[in-house]
């Protein structure tokens, strides 16, 4: 079959892939002149197997609310809330706090683990296929916590990660120290941390961009700086894609574009349970490679992933329910700036600062949602949050197969976007 897909983000560009190994014919239409340009581009850069876990959870509907305070009032918070006039808005926040309960919760984090750690299986054999290198580290990723709730609940978080067979290892604080040199100044910071030694890092968008230059090596379409202006449909299916420069057509097409997926599925009557999340990054050169991180670590504390990408670093927090708009200050990215201040005052080099924000799209529940449509041959693959970069390869084998009619390697059913919130 002749297949489109629409958007060249990592979950774009990997649906690409697998589809081509599938035996299809391939097309990538992207609104960017470049691949991985939007939500892939400021990606914290975890790739965490074991420890996928969603938002929704006993005890955030609380924590939420103490966040949104703090930032109202000016003080650093993980999370914050914009209520707007938007019935989407609400319908989605209804439907979440409906998932923060215990029994949803298992259900979901479940869930999540099951294509978290297929998605790896898939990622580390295109890596070694392709041989793509990508700033990539494997030896492992490090919660930090700082107060003794932090680290008394990731003693009650070990007992789901021993029930699946993950690995993990419960650190005190020198033992944070000996895993992660970097970390010798904020020694006094922390009461301990929980190793993963099966998590990775990487760069997410230089990942995506080696494997787009395979595909179209390799006989991939890409048609980039390409806006959709509509999704034309007749008789139940889609009959082609109106862009500026004519109609492409295709015998299937599959939606990734993150959350833009919402606004352009909504003319054919399909309402995504997806909502931006807003999300921000900073990135900054190494300054001292001796007190730099190692790998990944997540301070737990103050929600922030920081990354070593080769020269770089990546410290990725705080997160915007309410807004569409990208744009981004310095006051955004504050309480980023401060973790990593605080954990690596001598590895980073903070005169030298890149602001990012992006849309992160989130569902209700964490999973994405992946398979058919209402339309005969329109498919999707979106709704990955904060863990595209994570699941994204999982959830391109997935939907390749359920095109091709084939069994996946793992069961999907509960990922259909029809499933039951």
């Amino acid at each position: 079959m002749r297949i489109i897909v629409l958007g060249a983000g990592i979950v774009g560009v990997t649906t690409a892939y697998f589809l081509r190994e599938r035996g299809h014919e391939v097309v990538v239409v992207e609104r960017r002149a470049e691949v991985a340009a939007e939500t892939s581009v400021g990606n914290a850069g975890h790739v965490c197997p074991s420890y996928a876990t969603p938002w929704a959870a006993p005890g955030m509907p609380a924590k939420s609310l103490k966040w949104s305070v703090q930032s109202w009032l000016g003080i650093e918070a993980a999370l914050r809330f914009t209520p707007r006039l938007d019935a989407h808005q609400w319908k989605w926040l209804k439907t979440f706090l409906a998932q923060c309960t215990p029994e949803r919760y298992a259900v979901n984090k479940a869930r999540m683990g099951r294509l978290a750690r297929y998605s790896h299986s898939q990622l580390k054999q295109i890596r070694e296929r392709l041989d793509i290198r990508y700033e990539q580290t494997t030896g492992g990723n490090l919660q930090l916590f700082r107060t003794q709730e932090g680290l008394d609940n990731a003693g009650l978080s070990t007992q789901v990660l021993a029930e699946a067979g993950v690995p993990y290892e419960l650190l005190d604080a020198d033992g944070c120290v000996a895993f992660d040199p970097g970390l010798h100044a904020a020694r006094h910071e922390l009461k301990g941390g929980l190793l993963l030694p099966m998590d990775e890092t990487g760069n997410c968008p230089l990942f995506a961009r080696a494997l787009a230059g395979w595909l179209q090596a390799h006989g991939v379409e890409f048609h980039l700086s390409t806006e959709v202006q509509a999704i034309e449909v007749a008789g139940g299916q889609v009959s082609g894609l109106r862009t500026p420069t004519g109609t492409l057509r295709a015998d299937a097409y599959v939606v990734a574009c993150a959350s833009a997926s919402v606004p352009m599925l909504k003319p054919l009557g399909l309402d995504l349970p997806i909502y931006p999340v807003k999300g921000y990054a900073i990135t900054v050169p190494v300054a001292d490679p001796k007190s730099a991180p190692r790998s990944g670590v997540m301070d737990e504390y103050y929600k922030v992933a920081i990354t070593r990408m080769g020269n770089s670093i990546r410290a990725a927090g705080t997160a915007e329910i309410g807004s569409w708009d990208t744009r981004v200050t310095p006051r955004d990215c504050a309480t980023a700036l401060k973790s990593l201040k605080n954990l690596y005052p001598q590895g980073a080099d903070l005169a030298k600062v890149e602001y990012w924000a992006g849309l992160r799209p989130m569902t209700p529940d964490g999973a994405p949602l992946i398979g058919a449509t209402r339309y005969a041959n329109l498919w999707l693959n979106a709704g990955h949050g904060s863990n595209g970069w994570t699941t994204a390869c999982g959830s391109s084998a997935i939907i390749a197969d359920k095109i091709s009619g084939v069994a996946s390697a793992i069961d999907s059913a509960d990922l259909e976007p029809q499933r039951s919130f």
